[in-house]
């Protein structure tokens, strides 16, 4: 069984395309589980009139308004699935994607292989995911980005047991972390097999967290320096470790933090980077500054 998951918040004017979507599949050995993050608008309603209809394996779960790590969390939680995939609100997949996932994963399933790395398209057709490298059968999600031309959002089909392991850490009172957070931990676990078929539809909406990453990294910088020092702590470049010294020194200027320099994870590199860092930080965060 896959356990799609959804997180939701004040998402009912849209919703009903991704739940159509879930009643066609042609394979419903799936559970749905919706966890609204304290919508006030007829979120509820909607769900319950789902679950009465009883026509999929549906879960409804409303929880505080706490952003969408903290509902990612409890849907991991809770899932019972041998695979676990998140499908945003404003989403839906094509009528084979469950099909489709099943029947990759008992060909290309193994000990190593973390889960499936599919593809996105736009609704009117549009490819949305692609990969320069025509023959890589399985990767990291970083390495298909950095070394063999992934481009584009894609779907993510982990496995649960995998994804059991890890949860995403806010900083208190925030609500937001790039979701890259959980990625690049389960990315040390090992590969992705990946599968170049859309299974997955999108349109990014005005209201979502795409559309909005500068302000919603400027509201929980807190939380992104956590991101920002795993990144560092990890298994990076020294190119990339630079990089990222500059994002986590533009983010703590741009909030006025005190010794900056001090409290990177390599402080020489901050020296270096002072500059380059101040100006980005007035570039991407300077609107959002009092």
């Amino acid at each position: 069984m896959i356990t799609i998951f959804t997180p939701t918040y004040n998402r009912a004017y849209i919703l009903q395309k991704l739940y159509d979507s879930l009643c066609r599949q042609t394979s419903q050995d799936f559970e749905w589980i919706l966890v609204d993050d304290g919508s006030s608008d007829n979120t509820e309603a909607l769900a319950k009139q789902w679950l009465e209809e009883q026509k999929i394996n549906m879960s409804y779960i409303r929880q505080k308004n706490a952003g969408k790590p903290i509902a990612h969390n409890r849907g991991v939680k809770e899932a019972k699935g041998d695979l676990f995939v998140c499908v945003d609100s404003d989403d839906f997949l094509v009528e084979s994607a469950v099909a489709e996932i099943q029947s990759v994963w008992r060909r290309e399933n193994n000990l190593q292989r973390t889960g499936i790395l599919a593809f996105r398209a736009y609704s009117d057709g549009r490819e949305l995911t692609r990969i320069d490298n025509s023959s890589i059968v399985e990767s990291s999600l970083r390495d298909a980005y950095k070394k063999y031309g992934l481009h584009g959002d894609t779907m993510l089909i982990f496995k649960t047991d995998v994804i059991k392991r890890f949860h995403f850490v806010l900083a208190e009172g925030e609500k937001f972390i790039p979701e890259t957070y959980l990625y690049n931990q389960i990315d040390e676990v090992g590969p992705l097999y990946i599968y170049r078929k859309a299974l997955y539809i999108c349109d990014y909406q005005e209201d979502g967290l795409t559309a909005n990453v500068a302000r919603n990294l400027y509201n929980n910088y807190k939380s992104y320096v956590i991101y920002m020092n795993s990144r560092l702590r990890g298994n990076e470049s020294l190119a990339d470790k630079f990089k990222d010294t500059i994002r986590y020194e533009a983010i703590m200027i741009a909030h006025k933090e005190n010794k900056v320099i001090r409290r990177a994870v390599y402080p020489w590199m901050a020296v270096l980077g002072w500059l380059p860092a101040y100006i980005w930080a007035m570039k991407r965060y300077g609107k959002f500054m009092n």
